[in-house]
């Protein structure tokens, strides 16, 4: 990873030419922050909690944050981590990043130091960008150039609040979608980097562009949109559903962490009309008390999407009865294809499980292990195509004809197609879990666990969890006369594993399920768990 030193703020680096400044653009791109600075100074963009952020104050402060970046080295090109709980810093930082060309490397707030040194050396980030309360950590480990949050002087790194005293800083402008770069994790549970779309690679311009209108006009948000952020910003969701917001000239409203009454209280204050979330966040709202739920105004939401996990059938039939039949949409993607299908309001229950209907620009294929399609009511591998599936990951090889041909990919997600061009998904065959909408890796689980001395192996599922849907299961092999406790072991995953991560529920076995050549049957493992649930997922 490129290091750079942590010049005090007091004493910036050299300033650069103009030619080195940032980006080129010299007009606001419409449906930036820019563009409704101009348009609109006074509407605010950002409310989170006592805060208020217009779209002039944004811009303003996102100018001055990228001429203090600029002084101290960063220019186009260039990657910096952004590791944040919903806060109005992060999107003056996002901004000004996105003024000066920077590349945003998407970073956890829950991963531990070590897990996110991992992905900003990965990533080539030049540093990293944080509102954690404590920063001592980062000093031991040298993440590069460090922008911290809400630090009193002296503290290490350089302070947000210094940036934003920047003298002499010109207007700039960037693009309004900001360049991500989100890391997943395959069946070894190595982290690997998706980089942003390259325009370079796309073969179809006409397809992207209807792609893209698609995408982030499903559903069609109406001028000057008020909605209610609660996707963390580590994840796609949260910086699209803040793009979207921002490309209306409306307002966004941040709830973090989430609590579902507050969620209520929020929709009556401000009047939002739409709120993108997991369906845990719903479930724990159905789970309110009908008083406290009916305690509250909500009729100004006309909009809810569900998505990054499957929405049990009961809950949609829970939210059409409580918010209406045309306020419920789902949408079903990936980090390596993208968005792939979205289920509208009026199929909420005509179309029972289903994860809807392509985007405009993606084609879904059922296929079978040699990439034979599947005719219609066939259950086999979903595999997709859009305008940008993933060539290979940050730093890596194009990917070969086993996860990528003629353009469609693997989702390693199983299901059918109706005859009506309707996606279901039935079940998974990668091993991943989700948790409230959180991609957890088995591999990276089992790997901590057999580093404690006493752990012979390690097999990690997910097994059904009504708050979560899913929930980590760790079956463990001790070495023999030496037991184990769970106690013991998740002490032993402190500091090694974000605490998300870490299972939820211990089984000791004498011996594992395995097929001719040794390899854990995980199927049959979590095949008891599953049994007689509508989607094994």
């Amino acid at each position: 990873m490129s290091q750079e030193s942590n010049a005090p703020a007091s004493q910036p680096a050299s300033v650069p030419s103009d030619a080195q400044r940032g980006t080129t653009m010299t007009h606001p791109d419409h449906g930036s922050p820019e563009y409704w600075a101009a348009h609109r100074p006074d509407r605010p963009a950002v409310i989170s909690r006592s805060t208020v952020l217009t779209y002039k104050q944004w811009n303003d402060a996102a100018d001055r944050v990228a001429e203090g970046l600029a002084r101290r080295g960063l220019s186009p090109g260039d990657r910096i981590g952004m590791r944040f709980r919903l806060a109005p810093e992060w999107f003056v930082i996002q901004r000004a990043l996105q003024k000066i060309g920077v590349a945003q490397v998407a970073v956890n707030w829950r991963l531990t130091p070590d897990e996110a040194m991992y992905i900003l050396r990965d990533s080539g980030a030049k540093g990293l960008a944080c509102n954690d309360t404590d920063v001592s950590e980062w000093a031991g480990v040298d993440p590069g150039l460090l922008i911290t949050v809400g630090q009193t002087r002296g503290a290490a790194g350089i302070r947000y609040e210094d940036l934003l005293e920047t003298p002499d800083a010109p207007a700039r402008f960037g693009p309004a979608r900001p360049s991500l770069v989100l890391y997943t994790s395959g069946t070894t549970g190595r982290p690997r980097g998706v980089p942003p779309t390259n325009p370079a690679d796309i073969e179809d311009p006409e397809r992207l562009v209807r792609y893209g209108l698609s995408v982030a006009g499903t559903p069609p948000q109406p001028d000057g949109v008020t909605a209610l952020l609660t996707m963390p910003v580590h994840h796609g969701a949260g910086p699209q559903i803040a793009a979207i917001t921002c490309g209306r000239g409306g307002t966004i409203v941040t709830l973090d962490p989430f609590e579902p009454e507050q969620a209520l209280r929020l929709i009556e204050d401000h009047n939002i009309q739409s709120w993108a979330g997991v369906p845990t966040m719903m479930l724990r709202i159905q789970k309110l008390a009908v008083e406290v739920f009916q305690r509250y105004d909500l009729s100004s939401l006309t909009q809810i999407m569900l998505g990054a996990a499957p929405v049990p059938q009961s809950l949609k039939e829970w939210v059409v009865e409580r918010f209406g039949d045309d306020v419920l949409w789902e949408s079903y993607g990936a980090s390596e294809p993208g968005m792939i299908s979205y289920t509208a309001p009026e199929h909420q229950l005509s179309k029972p499980g289903t994860s809807g209907r392509p985007y405009e620009g993606v084609d879904i294929a059922i296929v079978d292990d040699e990439w034979n399609r599947l005719p219609v009511g066939e259950v086999g591998e979903i595999a997709v195509s859009t305008p940008i599936v993933l060539r290979n990951y940050l730093g890596g090889p194009t990917l070969g004809e086993d996860v990528i041909k003629d353009g469609f990919y693997r989702t390693g997600d199983v299901g059918h197609l109706d005859e009506d061009g309707f996606v279901f998904i039935t079940d998974r065959i990668k091993d991943m879990i989700v948790a409230g909408g959180v991609n957890i890796y088995p591999a990276e689980i089992e790997k901590a666990l057999v580093s404690h001395p006493r752990v012979v192996e390690a097999a990690v599922i997910g097994i059904p969890d009504n708050d979560f849907g899913e929930k980590p299961l760790a079956y463990i092999i001790a070495t023999p006369g030496s037991p184990l406790s769970e106690e013991e072991l998740l002490a032993h995953l402190e500091g090694r594993l974000a605490r998300y991560k870490r299972p939820r529920q211990f089984a000791f076995v004498g011996d594992l399920p395995r097929n001719p050549v040794g390899k854990v049957l995980k199927n049959a493992l979590r095949q008891p768990y599953w049994e007689g649930r509508r989607r094994n997922v």
